[in-house]
């Protein structure tokens, strides 16, 4: 499997021809593996925040339904007032819900992060997360970094000025976002049957 840097170095020594990666739009051969900018990186983020949204949400509403199996409420039985307040205790408060989803982005993140690299959004934008060794960050890499970009968003603003794109959490933990289309998933690979799996379309190292 071919590492960033090697896969870097054969393209800046003409090595590499479009070819090697017959998977990719011939538009995107020329991006393989740079270093990803604050755009889509911001796209890939917010897809995300949006995924991790509607499974509070979902998860909101599947607790409000349980509430009415475990605990029903006959109108008839109980005042207009007890009954508004039993529709109120039903719904937990907007604290818990906060706090549920900045948990569950952070769990989120770490998990993709720690196992491939991608998560849904940087899957739908063609990224991936890597360390300095070119591979996917550990698992304490990744908590760490989800950490910081679930408290301190902001901080991926700093991609737009660093000369490498790297935004104040790749800095901190060494890591790099990069461009690697679809063509790094495995079991993609192998659902496909193709030659890419042993071919320098798998970028995994920055």
């Amino acid at each position: 499997m071919t590492s960033f840097r090697e896969y870097r170095e054969a393209r800046s020594a003409g090595s590499l021809v479009d070819r090697d990666i017959p998977a990719l739009p011939t538009d995107a051969i020329r991006f393989q593996g740079d270093r990803a900018g604050l755009i889509s990186r911001a796209v890939a983020a917010i897809i995300d925040v949006v995924l991790v949204f509607a499974i509070v949400l979902l998860t909101v509403a599947a607790v409000w339904m349980l509430s009415f199996i475990i605990n029903p409420t006959n109108a008839a039985d109980v005042g207009a007032l007890e009954a508004a307040s039993s529709r109120d205790r039903r719904i937990p408060p907007v604290i818990v819900m906060v706090v549920y989803g900045y948990v569950l982005n952070v769990l989120y993140w770490t998990a993709f992060w720690a196992l491939s690299g991608r998560t849904v959004g940087n899957l739908i934008m063609g990224l991936r997360v890597i360390n300095s060794r070119g591979v996917a960050p550990g698992w304490i890499a990744s908590f760490v970094r989800a950490l910081l970009c679930t408290g301190f968003p902001v901080g991926l603003v700093w991609a737009a000025f660093s000369r490498r794109n790297r935004s104040v959490q790749d800095i901190v933990l060494r890591t790099s976002v990069i461009y690697d289309w679809v063509v790094g998933i495995p079991w993609l690979r192998s659902d496909f049957g193709t030659d890419a799996a042993t071919k320098a379309t798998t970028i995994r190292g920055a």
